[in-house]
């Protein structure tokens, strides 16, 4: 399964008191990924590129990547996202997404116990799975769940552009295929 070794390369061999000491350290979304993926049953190949989409930065996620009312950023640390988000919050910012799969605050601050815990690169990753999960089994698909990830249901074009990004980055990971349907959906 490439995606598999893809991810277990960029993560390495790190024990958990190496990764607790340096939680920034590469790969720690994914590694995550590959958990949250397993738990909620959520194709890895889907989990890993919704999050390139959302937070990928140089060929990986970034766990403390935001986007503030439609701006992103890249802070280097959990200390430093959380005193740029304060300081939107305070700016009057509504619309903030969060960590390596940049979950929207305003629209999911209630599913986690504090505006830090939106940050934690497990939390954040095992919540977008299973929101994922939630998706598919309400809407049948998983380009409907990938669609309304992103996007509310009245906002067809933002659901489109979205899903065609997300193929973009399976087939650009080596993890998925322009199939003809996608070809003529996504215009390529």
């Amino acid at each position: 399964m490439p995606i598999l070794a893809m991810l277990t390369a960029m993560i390495g061999f790190s024990s958990d008191a190496e990764s607790a000491a340096a939680p920034q350290a590469q790969g720690i979304c994914e590694r995550y990924v590959m958990q949250a993926a397993k738990t909620y049953n959520v194709p890895i190949a889907v989990l890993y590129a919704v999050g390139l989409t959302e937070s990928g930065l140089k060929g990986g996620l970034h766990p403390y990547a935001m986007n503030i009312e439609g701006r992103t950023e890249f802070p280097a640390t959990v200390e430093a996202a959380l005193r740029d988000f304060d300081k939107a919050r305070r700016h009057g910012a509504r619309l903030i997404d969060v960590g390596c799969m940049q979950i929207n605050h305003h629209y999911h601050r209630d599913r986690f116990p504090s505006d830090a815990a939106m940050f934690d690169p497990e939390r954040n990753v095992m919540y977008a799975a299973s929101f994922l999960r939630e998706l598919k089994k309400k809407h049948k698909t998983w380009s409907m769940a990938v669609a309304r990830y992103h996007a509310g249901p009245d906002n067809n074009a933002a659901q489109k552009r979205y899903v065609c990004r997300v193929i973009t980055n399976m087939v650009a990971t080596g993890v998925g295929n322009w199939t003809p349907s996608a070809r003529a959906f996504c215009g390529k």
